[in-house]
């Protein structure tokens, strides 16, 4: 393949600047990671390279086929998907588009290659399902198989590693190394320098949508300079911010549980997702939560957050309300704060970020009556606590997916919950901001009347007041569906 060049390209969408004076030159046999915080415009700059994003002055000289693989790609299809759901017209719940045909686009003649994938990235048993029900990693699976499908020159994976499990992981940088092999071209967009695989040769800098430093891995690396510029300290607040007397929510009695399950079952058809799961969570307790892609994580949370059909053939309890005793969905999720992908995936209504935070106030999305001045002002003190005070106008789905993600963090603590439930809510963030999200969670664990349920696939991330451990694995691989600790 010949050279990707970019020269002195700026692009510009409804006269916002999404990326200034671009000049990049990738050679033969170079593959390039780009690396930069959270609104720096590497996702612009993937979207640039693939053909996706338009020009206002420069040149591009760009490959024919590319293949792009990104959180908002994904997003952007189950979007198409739920539009295109008829379950509300039907006496049946509808599959939807299976992986199978979605990744083949119908041509069986790439059946062969498909199942060579699914092994290679253990995704065979998820085929025939709708990719509508798919975990965030499974989905993320298909996308780059249905990218590589295409035979691409170059391959894009933006946040590649994000929403997958340790064996994915692995799994997935030895795709990257035999697509090198065959001589595709990769380039990687990255939050965390420590997710450059060996295979990247080169790497660039990207802050404030200008490209600031490239070169050789090695060289680029040893940078003091690269280090200066990506340094931040988050320091602590002193206090929380007030919370909302008006929303303040009566106290539980003395030693009830938040959560009890017994016996809890789940499956689509025959796939059975959670199979004799029995969990308890006592007053006082913060749980992490662990498993593979599809190992029903995500389900488990939806059954306790109020959000999943099935809760109501469980025996669950829920801030000692049996679920399908009459209660409403709201009575319980005005005691629970909420992150997670499928919130950020519904988040789709044209509010500013400052409203975006206010709605968690009234567990919506969007606002639609009136709110005080005092839930304006506490809504803006969470903001300045996650450095994002400067976008508090801004439209929220401009914001790129990591900076959307802390400002759904921000909506779920305004009312300080008694359950903040976190399905990877350091899903897309930087490192700096990824250390500020963690030590900020850990201040409100410790400082707060606030329990934590926290899902994530990243070992380092550790939250020291977190003491409980809720490890799930895949029903069909097993009798049982969680081992406690």
């Amino acid at each position: 393949m010949s050279e990707v060049v970019l020269d002195q390209v700026t692009a510009v969408i409804k006269d916002e600047v999404r990326l200034e004076g671009i000049t990049l030159a990738m050679r033969k046999g170079e593959q390039w990671g780009i690396v930069g915080a959270n609104g720096s415009g590497k996702s612009a700059l993937g979207k640039l390279l693939c053909g996706r994003l338009p020009v206002a002055s420069g040149s591009c000289r760009l490959p024919a086929r590319t293949g792009y693989v990104s959180f908002e790609r994904v997003n952007e299809i189950l979007e198409i998907e739920r539009y295109n759901d008829d379950s509300d017209f039907l006496d049946y719940i509808d599959e939807g588009t299976l992986a199978r045909d979605f990744i083949l686009e119908g041509e069986p003649t790439g059946e062969r290659k498909l199942r060579d994938l699914a092994r290679l990235l253990n995704f065979t048993g998820i085929l025939d399902r709708g990719i509508k029900y798919l975990s965030t990693g499974e989905m993320r699976k298909i996308v780059v198989c249905k990218a590589l499908m295409q035979d691409p020159e170059l391959l894009i994976l933006d946040e590649p590693f994000d929403g997958l499990d340790v064996a994915s992981c692995a799994a997935l940088k030895m795709l990257i190394s035999g697509c090198v092999d065959s001589g595709i071209r990769v380039v990687l967009l990255l939050n965390r320098f420590s997710e450059l695989v060996p295979e990247i040769t080169h790497v660039g800098y990207i802050k404030n949508r200008r490209l600031i430093m490239t070169g050789p891995k090695e060289e680029l690396l040893a940078s003091e300079a690269l280090r200066r510029l990506h340094a931040f300290h988050y320091t602590l607040p002193a206090e929380l911010p007030e919370v909302d007397a008006a929303t303040v929510n009566p106290p539980l009695p003395a030693g009830q549980p938040l959560i009890e399950m017994k016996a809890v079952k789940v499956s689509y058809g025959e796939k059975a997702i959670l199979s004799g799961l029995t969990w308890t969570v006592k007053p006082g307790e913060h749980w992490k939560i662990s498993g593979p892609n599809g190992a029903g994580k995500s389900t488990l949370l939806a059954m306790v957050s109020g959000d999943h059909p099935q809760a109501y053939a469980n025996d669950i309890t829920l801030f000692g309300i049996r679920k399908g005793s009459g209660e409403s969905v709201w009575d319980i999720k005005k005691r629970i704060g909420l992150v997670s992908t499928a919130l950020q995936q519904d988040y789709r209504v044209g509010v500013t970020v400052r409203v975006a935070v206010i709605s968690g106030f009234f567990d919506s999305i969007g606002v639609y009556g009136d709110y005080t001045k005092k839930q304006q002002e506490i809504a803006l003190d969470w903001l300045r606590m996650l450095h994002l005070e400067e976008l508090a106008e801004a439209p929220f789905r401009n914001l790129s997916y990591g900076e959307q993600r802390l400002v759904l963090l921000a909506r779920a603590m305004v009312k300080q919950p008694d359950l903040l439930i976190l399905d990877e809510p350091c899903q897309g963030l930087d490192d700096v901001n990824r250390e500020m999200v963690l030590k900020l969670i850990d201040h409100l664990g410790s400082a707060g009347k606030t329990q934590l349920l926290y899902v994530t696939h990243h070992a380092e991330d550790d939250i020291p007041c977190i003491a409980n451990h809720l490890e799930l694995v895949p029903a069909k691989e097993a009798g049982f569906t969680g081992k406690v600790s």
